[in-house]
């Protein structure tokens, strides 16, 4: 499975969304354009290349770019032929490349388009539909914050955590049929 995502330069006249039907409409007016990659674009693709070859884990650094990315960027942007490039990334666990995008998006002035649920990234950091910016938010936090530490305790003080455990060994074998 693949998740697609859509960006175009907004210096065109017309080109920058006020809504997020407005991005749809725009999106499928500038895929009929035919056009060649910017140096916007080529600043971006080389961004999110170094952003797939900097990942802090030795886990991520083994995942190759293809792996990370769906294909390589900069081969999917030579091959683009419109004002819209539809940039493919696996739809598994998608935020940290969307937000990637969604950065390196705004740090060049160009618009995201996220036409499978309809938001849309302006390069000032404005998010449309207003109603998907507080998601976008959490789903911000949760990817900083990494995943949950096994060692933070629980919580629970010492007996609790013994009961909790004499429970699960007592319990186990002792079900009736």
């Amino acid at each position: 499975m693949s998740y697609t995502l859509c960006l175009w330069d907004p210096s065109r006249p017309g080109t920058l969304p006020t809504t997020h039907r407005d991005a749809d409409t725009i999106c499928e007016r500038l895929s009929a354009v035919s056009d060649r990659p910017t140096a916007k674009m080529i600043a971006l693709v080389s961004a999110l290349v170094t952003v797939a070859e900097t990942r802090p884990t030795e886990e991520q650094a083994r995942v190759g770019l293809e792996a990370y990315w769906g294909a390589d960027p900069r081969v999917s942007l030579r091959a683009n032929e419109t004002a819209v490039f539809r940039l493919t990334i696996p739809s598994d666990d998608c935020i940290a490349q969307i937000a990637a995008v969604v950065s390196a998006g705004a740090k060049f002035g160009l618009v995201v388009y996220d036409d499978e649920n309809g938001m849309c990234f302006l390069p000032d950091g404005t998010i449309f539909p207003e109603s998907m910016r507080e998601g976008w938010a959490f789903d911000l936090e949760e990817l900083r914050a990494g995943p949950p530490d096994p060692h933070a305790p629980d919580g629970r003080t010492w007996l609790q955590r013994l009961a909790g455990e004499l429970f699960d060994a007592l319990g186990q074998g002792n079900r009736r049929s």
